[in-house]
């Protein structure tokens, strides 16, 4: 059915560029029908989720926010006092609120600039993963020194963030 309806779209579209009537505009039945199909698995495709999940995500959310305007108070409201973060499988790199001052105060202060972004999420119960885009700036706000993708899931319970788990890229 996806490969029908991307099928028809494609012709409808090459028709188009070159000044042809499509199958789909001789057709209304046929273009209504194809909107309905496609109507019908846009609802499929969008799972809704339990409030569990919508409170997870607006923590994640918010705390990539504060993270993105450097804001370290703000940023660390959204962690547990004892959060522990792992680098995978296992390896724990540090636990709680002081420990994460430290490490991002510090960023926040030496960097001009970071940036991160989720470019795919999953969310299932409680986590959140992110596949992320990172960008930092050194000496100059406006030049970009590092960019580098990072998945990250993020474990939130009572609104949150329990124990954060990076996972490397390699390369």
């Amino acid at each position: 059915m996806k490969y029908l309806i991307v099928s028809l779209l494609c012709l409808n579209f090459i028709g188009n560029a070159y000044g042809e009537q499509t199958p789909l505009e001789k057709d209304p039945a046929q273009q209504q029908a194809l909107e309905q199909a496609i109507k019908k698995a846009e609802k499929k495709a969008v799972k809704k989720l339990s409030k569990e999940q919508q409170q997870a995500v607006a923590v994640v959310d918010a705390l990539v926010d504060a993270y993105n305007n450097k804001d370290i108070d703000t940023f660390i409201s959204y962690f547990a006092e004892d959060v522990a973060f792992y680098m995978f499988p296992n390896e724990l790199m540090f636990t709680g609120k002081e420990q994460l001052i430290a490490r991002y105060g510090l960023m926040f202060k030496k960097l001009q600039c970071v940036n991160t972004a989720p470019i795919k999420r999953i969310v299932h119960g409680s986590f959140v993963i992110d596949q992320e885009l990172s960008e930092s700036c050194s000496t100059d706000p406006e030049v970009i020194d590092k960019r580098s993708e990072v998945v990250t899931s993020y474990q939130v319970k009572d609104a949150k963030v329990q124990k954060v788990l990076f996972f490397k890229t390699t390369s």
